[in-house]
Parts: structure tokens; sequence; C-alpha cells
């Protein structure tokens, strides 16, 4: 990607080879390693803290939903910055950005003050998204991006085998503002620690040519149709999962009776559960092509608020995270395909592009999951189940995939 005039944020050094930008893979990986295990300390329990600090029941659910806007509202202009920046300057701001929610967290008076800090915080999960799935497509030649982003999303998701249970522990110890407390502040930390080891190890690329200027209307025009379709069966999923999962840490902790401890412990083996999927995931994208592992994450995003809703007891909520696991064992690969999809010189737009598309358009479930809560706290369980099946149903009919299409 090309990069903005002045200084680079990333330590100087020679020109990039092979190698060096497969370090920056490296280098990226162990920043999303750091952010994300100070992430899991607290972010499952965010709703209860919510909840404690006085917030109502629609809040909660206006809370999924600001997550979800931001994440459509900021993907965009991340791809954009990412493209005119270049990848790892993008990423050193945008992990600056995310301290500063933390710290705002750890500082917030009231619950209000916990949007600011969500606003702030997004931009590693929201702004960065484009800009990592950029460098993979960059530093990877095609036939090894399903693999770069099946490392990447083992890398994401080992912090949650152990920061769930560790969070719910600081807050049995210190109660629930304590240890939310000791969370963030563990947090901002951890991101001043990423900062110094993006500048100190990321290698600056060579310039490339400039991509050419396109506009959200001319990406979509450029677009191959079974990108089209995948967008709308991954917003009926993500819909799903809008509208239900604000709401788990709730049912399971005051509808079933389950400890905080036990509820991280249940994150923590639905993050086993994922990453042992990544795995037969790639193996089936390579052998039998990408419609068959995305086709079972779509039954999975589906299957999960089901099980959930018909759960009485603990036994019930593990085979309902179990399910949840398996929601990404085609992740690397529809991933790969969107990298593949993408002009050289718009990654990062084109990737952005296809996140706001799909976080606008699931705005609504978060909010309308609060109101079925309200009303029954199965509710919103059983709508999730019902959008996500009809997201089964649309990319099983419609997805049409070439033999070149297959991820390598």
């Amino acid at each position: 990607m090309s990069s903005a005039a002045g200084p680079p944020l990333a330590a100087p050094g020679p020109p990039a080879t092979p190698g060096g930008r497969s370090r920056n893979v490296l280098v990226m990986s162990g920043a999303m390693f750091l952010l994300v295990a100070g992430e899991q300390l607290w972010t499952r329990f965010l709703p209860k803290y919510l909840s404690a600090l006085g917030a109502p029941a629609v809040a909660l659910g206006l809370w999924g939903s600001s997550k979800d806007f931001l994440d459509a509202a900021l993907q965009y202009p991340g791809g954009a910055i990412s493209d005119r920046w270049g990848n790892q300057r993008a990423l050193i701001t945008f992990t600056a950005m995310a301290g500063l929610g933390y710290a705002v967290y750890l500082f917030a008076p009231s619950w209000p003050w916990l949007f600011i800090g969500l606003l702030l915080a997004s931009a590693w999960g929201s702004l960065a998204s484009p800009a990592m799935f950029a460098l993979i497509a960059d530093s990877l030649p095609q036939g090894r991006r399903a693999r770069g982003f099946l490392v990447q999303s083992v890398v994401r998701r080992l912090p949650i085998l152990f920061a769930p249970a560790l969070g719910g522990a600081l807050v049995e110890r210190l109660g629930l503002a304590g240890g939310m407390r000791a969370g963030f502040a563990i947090s901002v930390g951890l991101a001043i620690g990423t900062l110094w080891l993006q500048r100190r190890f990321y290698q600056p690329p060579p310039s490339p040519a400039p991509g050419p200027k396109a506009g959200l209307a001319a990406l979509w025009g450029l677009a191959p149709t079974p990108l089209r379709r995948l967008l709308v069966a991954d917003v009926l999923a993500r819909a799903a999962e809008s509208m239900a999962d604000v709401f788990v840490v709730l049912y399971a902790i005051d509808v079933i009776g389950v400890s905080p401890v036990q509820f991280g412990a249940w994150i923590g083996m639905q993050t086993a559960v994922s990453i042992g999927s990544y795995f037969p995931g790639a193996w089936l994208a390579e052998k039998t092509g990408r419609k068959l592992p995305v086709i079972v994450t779509f039954v999975m995003f589906a299957l999960f608020p089901l099980l959930v809703g018909m759960a009485r007891d603990a036994a019930g909520l593990t085979l309902a995270f179990v399910a949840a696991g398996l929601r990404e064992l085609g992740e690397p690969a529809r991933k790969s395909y969107i990298v593949d999809a993408a002009p050289p010189g718009l990654r990062g737009r084109t990737v952005g592009a296809y996140y706001l598309a799909r976080s606008m358009a699931i705005l609504p479930a978060g909010v309308a999951g609060g109101l079925l809560w309200a009303r029954d706290p199965h509710a919103p369980f059983w709508g999730a189940a019902a959008i996500g099946m009809a997201g089964v149903l649309w990319f099983a009919a419609a997805w049409r995939e070439r033999v070149s299409d297959r991820a390598a």
C-alpha cells in the first residue's frame, strides 16, 4: 500500500524483503495477541458491568447495536487510511487510539461514559481490520493466504483460552467494579507494550504504485457475484449473532445461575473448539472448495442461539458453546476469498466496504434483541436462530464456486 508523506511511525530500516514482509505478519500477530489478551479479561462481562452501573435493558441492546454501528462506520475509513498511509503506520495509530479507549473505560464514572470509550477502543477491531487483511494479502502469495488467515485466526483466539477465566477470577476476587477496572488497567499497559513492539519491529515495505481511485459504488461494481452473495449470507449470520450474543452472559449468570468463573471457562472451551476447527476447515477448503466449510460456519451461527435458548442447566450451555466454537470453521476460507477478490491497491477499501455493508445491515439486530429480552429472556435466542437459518438456506442455494476460486 502507498505511504503518506512524512516520517514513518515504524522504526527506519532497510528496504523490505519477502522475509521482511513475512516478519510484518509476525509483528502484527504479536500485537494482536497482546491486545486481545487484554480485552478478553473484561469484554465478555461488559454487559453485566453496564447493568451494574444502572444501564436499562434497552441500553444493553443499544450497546450491541453501537458496537455494530462503529464496526460499520469505521471499516471503510480504516481501509482508506490503510491504502493511503500504509498498513504499518495505520495499525500503530489505531493501537494508540484503542489504548485511549481502555483508559476511558478505566476512569468512567457512569455507564454512558463506556459508550465514549467504545468509540476509541473500536479503533483496533474496526479501523484496523482492513489494514490487517491487506497486510496479509501484501505479504503472502495468493496460494498461501488462506493459511495466513488460519494462523491469524489461531493467534487471535489463543488468549481467549485463558483470559476470560482470569477475568472472571478478577471479578470474583475484587468484585465486579474492582475486577473490571483491574482488567482495563492491564489493557492500557498491554496497549503501551504493543505500541513499542510495532514501532520497533515493523519493516517499512517498498511503496507500490497507488491504486486506482474508486468510491463505494465503484467498488461494489468491481465485486464478483459470488462475493455479493457471500455478503448477503454473512449479513444474516451476523444479525443472528448480534441479536443474541450480548445477552448470553446475562442468561448464563442470571437465568441458569452459573458463576463468572464458569462462564469464563466456557469461553475458553469455545475458543479451544474454534482453534481445533480451523485446521479441518482449511483442509476442507483445499480439498472441496470454500463452500462447505463456510456452510458449516453459517449453520453454527443459527444453532448456537437455539441451543442457548433451550439450555436449562450447565450441560445444555456446554453443548451451546461447542457450537459457538464451530462458528469459526470456515472463517479462513471466507476471508481469503474476500482478499482474493479485491484488486491490488484497493484491498483496504474493498475489505472496508465489505464490512461496512455487513455491519450497517445488522444495526437493528442488537436493539431488537434488547426489546425481545425485556419481554422474555428466551425470545432473542429464538429470533436469532430463525435469522441464522435463513442465511444458511440463502448461501447453500445461491453460492457457485469455480474450481479456480478454491482456496489454495
